[in-house]
């Protein structure tokens, strides 16, 4: 089973981690682990841990290896299209509300790139996308924690420059 599996370690600091497996090839849904697997480099990803200085929650890495496990068995079994579609939806939800400020969402977005899992970077791209789309700007000050530093006029300035975005 080891020759398999891909072990990823986490770092809590710089002496203490945590390693995760993860299976051959749900793992080589990461550019990065499939480049390491192809390339037979030193740094061979069946046998010594992929270092994973940026990710800091094993939450994050897990909702990542199910997105990988998921895509994996619904490219190899037949999964419609349409299950794919729920699947992903329900993933997204369920990573933006895993906490007031969507911090484990940006950190799976920033797993994803990291790794350089294509598919999860975009939907998580659009899906950040989507959920900014719908905000106000007292909204968008709120989630991004910004004070309004504009006078009443100088946002009228503003509201008068840009009427065709309120339309």
């Amino acid at each position: 089973m080891a020759a398999n599996t891909v072990t990823f370690r986490v770092f809590r600091d710089e002496e203490v981690y945590e390693d995760f497996k993860l299976e051959k090839m749900a793992a080589m849904e990461s550019v990065v682990v499939k480049n390491l697997i192809e390339r037979k480099t030193r740094m061979e990803p069946l046998t010594f841990p992929i270092p994973c200085d940026n990710i800091n929650s094993s939450k994050v890495l897990e909702m990542v290896f199910d997105y990988c496990k998921f895509h994996t068995h619904a490219k190899s079994n037949t999964i419609s299209e349409e299950d794919v579609k729920i699947w992903d939806t329900q993933f997204v939800e369920k990573a933006l509300s895993a906490d007031k400020n969507q911090a484990t969402f940006l950190q799976i977005l920033l797993t994803a790139n990291f790794l350089e899992i294509i598919d999860l970077f975009d939907l998580l791209c659009k899906a950040a996308a989507d959920f900014l789309k719908q905000k106000n700007v007292e909204e968008m000050r709120e989630l991004f924690e910004r004070e309004n530093n504009l006078t009443e006029e100088q946002q009228e300035a503003i509201m008068r420059e840009t009427d065709w975005a309120h339309a």
